[in-house]
């Protein structure tokens, strides 16, 4: 929990001064290389957090394997990171930032599972009722999951609007077994 409190407070940093010199796309293009990185080598990260590796070590590494690929205001993020320990908060910091940027652009992500492909008009539908709902560009990314039987769940941030078959079945189990009959008026044979 306080990884991510750190890390939203670290990508709102980075998002502030991108913004502050107009350079959003540019940060968020080199935070997103940076995070591919960090995912592809993970030993990397295990060396950018080990607290036996010398400081100076963990930069010269960094300059060596990061900075012809990122702009200097990144690196500088970088650096920061490591000489705060905090390299390996990266994906989150990453994570965090892209929000932040899907906000700023007024961009609404959203998963989408369904038990069924869904067509280009459905998928159009969906769209226009997600933005009715949150506001803004929605940008689904769909899976296909047939255990939900029929119907779509939809995630947006923190918000998930379940219409599945599945849910709606297992909703219905659920109220059938907590159902008790109250079966002492039928005991004495009277009926009120």
């Amino acid at each position: 929990m306080r990884d991510r409190k750190a890390a939203a407070r670290y990508a709102r940093a980075l998002f502030e001064d991108a913004l502050a010199r107009n350079a959003v796309s540019e940060a968020a293009d080199d935070l997103a290389l940076l995070n591919e990185v960090w995912q592809q080598n993970p030993e990397l990260v295990v060396v950018l957090a080990h607290p036996l590796v010398a400081l100076e070590r963990k930069r010269e590494l960094c300059r060596e394997h990061l900075a012809p690929r990122v702009r200097p205001e990144q690196m500088q993020f970088v650096d920061l990171l490591v000489r705060r320990r905090r390299a390996q908060m990266l994906p989150e910091i990453y994570e965090s930032f892209q929000g932040l940027v899907d906000d700023h652009q007024g961009i609404v992500r959203a998963g989408v599972r369904s038990a069924a492909p869904l067509t280009e008009d459905e998928q159009a539908r969906l769209s226009q009722a997600i933005a009715a709902v949150f506001g803004g560009t929605p940008v689904i990314s769909t899976q296909v999951r047939p255990e939900l039987i029929g119907g779509v769940t939809v995630r947006v941030k923190d918000s998930v609007i379940d219409g599945s078959v599945r849910t709606s079945l297992d909703r219905l189990a659920a109220d059938l077994r907590a159902v008790t009959l109250d079966v002492s008026a039928f005991e004495d044979g009277s009926r009120d």
